[in-house]
């Protein structure tokens, strides 16, 4: 964990070694009060908009970003949403950005879910997935690698991805439909779904590690930040451990 200006936040070795800006941001550093407390990103409840106005000034500033970070309506779906410059003033329906903007930074709002940063340091280009469980079976991963060798040309071997904090197993117990689901698109892979008891316990980091291995990476870039966020909840928003009433936390990407 790391602090800049106050802000607490965890950043990738494989990213950072390409000199790119980006950081998995915690709750901790912002202005807003509980049960927002204190750098939410999320206005669709009742925290305030100069709270998040200023939260999203504060990153700016710790970090050098000279612009707003793009975000989405995420939907928990498989959709992604090509930022460029005829689209810059969009706000789409997807959970998924990628570019090739200079200057652009993109990000996805989590509380509990999967932030995934990827970047392409040979075609110069970056992704930000939220990958929910419905996100995870759909391989929203996946898409976005497509989408990247779609829109880039981009070639997976040479991408670096790096999955931040989420909701670990020991705290994701799933019912059958989910279990079920899981097991459609991943198999009987004891490494994304185990079961316990009359349930299971899902493991939404390694499912998507599994997404991206299927999508082309190789397993020698892409990070893994096991840290749960319902077991860190003072560090993390957690809608579980927060029972639906909480903040949520930026992880971004810049491209200078």
């Amino acid at each position: 964990m790391r602090t800049t200006n106050g802000i607490k936040y965890i950043s990738s070795n494989l990213i950072e070694r390409a000199g790119v800006t980006h950081a998995f941001l915690s709750r901790v550093g912002g202005r807003s009060s509980a049960p927002f407390d204190t750098l939410n990103f999320d206005d669709r409840d009742t925290d305030t908009g100069e709270n998040i106005e200023e939260n999203n000034l504060r990153i700016r500033n710790a970090f050098e970003i000279s612009t707003p970070v793009a975000t989405v309506n995420q939907v928990h779906g498989k959709a992604v949403f090509l930022l460029d410059s005829s689209t810059v003033d969009t706000k789409a329906d997807a959970d998924a950005i990628i570019t090739r903007m200079t200057g652009a930074a993109i990000g996805v709002l989590t509380a509990d879910c999967v932030p995934i940063l990827v970047l392409d340091p040979v075609r110069k280009a970056v992704a930000a997935i939220h990958a929910g469980w419905k996100g995870t079976v759909k391989l929203i991963a996946k898409e976005t690698v497509d989408a990247m060798r779609l829109s880039f040309n981009s070639d997976a071997g040479d991408l670096v991805a790096a999955i931040g904090p989420h909701i670990g197993p020991c705290c994701y117990s799933v019912g059958a439909e989910v279990a079920d689901e899981f097991r459609r698109s991943f198999g009987e892979n004891p490494a994304c779904l185990e079961l316990s008891g009359a349930g299971a316990k899902a493991d939404l980091g390694e499912a998507n590690v599994s997404a991206l291995l299927s999508a082309g990476l190789r397993r020698e870039n892409i990070s893994f930040e096991p840290v749960c966020t319902s077991c860190n909840n003072s560090l993390f928003f957690s809608y579980r451990k927060d029972n639906g009433r909480t903040g949520r936390q930026l992880s971004f990407i810049a491209l200078r």
